[in-house]
This record gives C-alpha cells, sequence and structure tokens, in this order.
C-alpha cells in the first residue's frame, strides 16, 4: 500500500533544502486548510517563490502543486477546531495511531519479533523521554523470560555497553528526531562490533537510518499542526505494543509472563 502524502513528505523532509522544510512545515501544521489556497497565496504565507513550491511538491512526488493539493485535501480528516476538547484529543490520537498503522508493514514487526527471539542478549537505546519507553518495553520483555536491558543513561554509559556487542545481539534504538548524538554514536559502536541494529523513528535519511538494519518509521507530531501537547512516545508505543502483542503468541512467552505477573500479584498482597 502507498503511503499518503504527510507520510512521504516526513519520511523525504531530511532531504528538503532549508527553504523546503519551511513550506513543509507550513502544510502539515495548516493542513486542513490547504483546499482553500492556491500557489500564490502559498507563497506569500512561506515567503517561498512559486518555483520553490513547485520544486518541493515534484520532491513530495507530485508534478505540481495542484497535485499535490488535490491528494493531500482527499486525505484530510476533521478539522480540530469544530471539535470539542475532549473530542479533539481523541481525534489527535486516532490520527497518530492510524498514521503508524499505515507506515509499518506488518511483516516489519514479524521481523523484529524474530530478531529478538534469535538474539542472545537485547538491549534498548534512548534518552530523554524515549528512555522511558525503552524502560517501559525493558520490564514487558523481562515477564516473557526474555535477556533484555534498557540503556538510558549518559553518553559514556552508552558507549561502554555498545563496545561489549557481538553479532549474537540486537539494538533496538529509539529516536524520534534521528539525530540524538548519544544513541547514533553508541549505535555505530554496536555496529561496528556486529550487532543487529533496529531503530524506531520519525525521519528517514538521518544519522541514525544510516546505522540500522531495519527501521520502523512512525509519524512526527509537527503533522498535527499547532497543539498546546501531545504525547511524543505514542507512536512508539503503538509499535512496542504492536511487538509485545505479537511475542506473546508464543505459548512460552505468555506462560512466563503470567508465572512472574501471578509472583508479583503475591508479593503484593503477601
Amino acid at each position: 500500500m502507498a503511503l499518503n502524502v504527510l507520510d512521504e513528505l516526513q519520511l523525504r523532509y531530511q532531504q528538503l533544502s532549508a527553504k523546503e522544510k519551511e513550506i513543509a512545515d507550513y502544510i502539515m501544521r495548516h493542513k486542513n486548510s490547504i483546499h482553500n489556497i492556491n500557489i500564490r497565496d502559498l507563497s506569500e504565507r512561506t515567503q517561498a517563490s512559486m518555483s520553490t513550491i513547485t520544486r518541493f511538491c515534484r520532491k513530495a512526488g507530485f508534478s505540481n502543486f495542484i497535485d499535490f493539493k488535490l491528494s493531500l485535501n482527499r486525505e484530510i480528516d476533521i478539522p480540530r477546531d469544530e471539535l470539542n476538547f475532549f473530542a479533539q484529543t481523541r481525534h489527535l490520537y486516532n490520527e497518530i495511531i492510524m498514521a503508524t498503522a499505515d507506515m509499518i508493514k506488518p511483516q516489519m514487526i514479524e521481523e523484529v519479533v524474530q530478531q529478538i527471539q534469535q538474539a542472545r542478549r537485547v538491549y534498548v537505546y534512548g534518552l530523554g523521554s524515549s528512555g522511558l519507553s525503552a524502560l517501559e518495553f525493558k520490564y514487558r520483555l523481562m515477564r516473557m523470560n526474555i535477556l533484555i536491558d534498557a540503556v538510558t543513561d549518559s553518553h559514556m554509559m552508552m558507549m561502554m555497553n555498545a563496545s561489549l556487542m557481538d553479532e549474537q545481539d540486537l539494538v533496538i534504538g529509539l529516536s524520534n528526531s534521528g539525530h540524538t548524538t548519544e544513541v547514533n554514536s553508541a549505535l555505530r559502536i554496536a555496529k561496528t562490533n556486529q550487532a543487529q541494529i533496529v531503530g524506531i523513528t520519525n525521519f528517514d535519511h538521518t544519522p541514525f537510518t544510516e546505522t540500522t538494519d531495519l527501521c520502523l518509521f512512525t509519524p512526527g507530531l509537527q503533522r498535527m499542526g499547532d497543539i498546546p501537547f501531545i504525547n511524543s512516545q505514542l507512536a512508539i508505543i503503538y509499535v512496542l505494543d504492536m511487538i509485545s502483542m505479537l511475542l506473546l503468541q508464543n505459548e512460552e512467552r505468555l506462560s512466563a509472563r503470567q508465572r512472574t505477573l501471578h509472583a508479583l500479584y503475591k508479593q503484593d498482597h503477601s
């Protein structure tokens, strides 16, 4: 299935010039009103020449702005300004989850699960909010009797951990931007030591994706427009949920999880 306009735009974002990125940012922030403007209006609002906008559209896979706009308009859902606060939040979450599902093929999740099951050890790298997601994934897989650790500390800690990798190890890197220096440096060292590298990120063509053997792409928040708050980890957690659910199709993993949960329950009620 072909990616939609916003998915394609996000994945190609790092290949755009500075001015083309400004055009992309404007379109993603105002996607619900693009159908009301022409190329001259967009030129005035972005301070970009019409030839630059046409070149931008071609990089996005369209022959001109009209084709780009028509394709984008077919994909736009309910405008957020027509929703109340609670419906708006639900709509944003649904939009992120649906976009993530569109960007990731089921066989990619199956391949990640196969690599986890075959690895001697699994490590998850992430800093900041991505570090919290890494820890959550660690605890889930520990309950399935999978040898896993989350590395969320300083640059030096990641470097020391990555230097001890070998071809039997799997590293899962988490970085929305793909430009987290500490994570990228550690992944390069792990790659040099023959570890398998899986990445979860927003953008293609970054230092992060250049290191990975397999990369799962998730929607970036900038495509959601100007909003005061949204969980930047929602798409990553959704991907980790899919991986976890598929791992639990294995009877041994499911049984191990049930035993650990039972032990925790007994401890809490002793």
